[in-house]
């Protein structure tokens, strides 16, 4: 089972403390992106000329992924990607985070002001798990050694929604070069959806500044 949007969660979120590393915009976008993703390599979607469509109506095993889904479904009449992106970015940090909760990943804290509940923070289980896909990529793109498919969309997702300095922090000049080939050679719906990911960050953060 592929597990994109998890590891895009820790990407985006500090590896102790359980912080956003990316704006709620950027990371909701890349989430829905990764989830979107998911449901691709399960066979269950495909895009093209920035359209989406259902290709397989059976519920996938995971509840997340089978949400999603019905999501599509329910509403035929949107295709666009587009406008799924927007619609699911909207929850995915929540969504992602409580499927990791589920999962024994993360755990609740709960900040109190005024003897009232103010807030839920998520926090990673262990370290290692947190950092382990911000080592991995780094290593790879230092290294510029050869990735699966999986971990390609992952760096090019960190790339599409501004998270690559961080991911390059170590890497030779050829490692960005590396990056920006892995995302030209991405398979064409994976490659549609990263371009249409990065338009709608980059939207996003002309929409801030204005």
């Amino acid at each position: 089972m592929m597990r994109l949007a998890d590891d895009f969660w820790r990407l985006s979120h500090h590896d102790v403390s359980g912080k956003p590393r990316l704006n709620g915009r950027a990371a909701g976008l890349g989430l829905a992106a990764a989830l979107l993703a998911e449901l691709m390599w399960a066979g269950k979607i495909d895009v093209r000329d920035g359209t989406l469509w259902v290709v397989d109506k059976r519920p996938p095993a995971d509840v997340l992924e089978h949400t999603v889904l019905e999501q599509l479904l329910a509403e035929p009449q949107h295709t666009t990607v587009r406008i799924w992106l927007d619609f699911l970015a909207k929850d995915a940090v929540e969504q992602v985070a409580q499927r990791l909760w589920r999962a024994g990943h993360l755990r609740k804290e709960t900040s109190w002001r005024l003897l009232r509940p103010a807030g839920v923070r998520w926090v990673p289980v262990d370290w290692n798990a947190a950092h382990w896909p911000t080592a991995r990529l780094s290593i790879h793109l230092r290294d510029r050694t050869p990735m699966k498919p999986a971990d390609a969309f992952l760096a090019s997702l960190a790339a599409a929604t501004g998270f690559d300095e961080d991911l390059l922090e170590d890497a030779p000049a050829a490692g960005r070069e590396y990056l920006r080939y892995l995302t030209a050679t991405a398979a064409p719906p994976l490659r549609e959806l990263l371009v249409r990911t990065e338009a709608a960050v980059g939207e996003s953060v002309l929409s801030y500044r204005s």
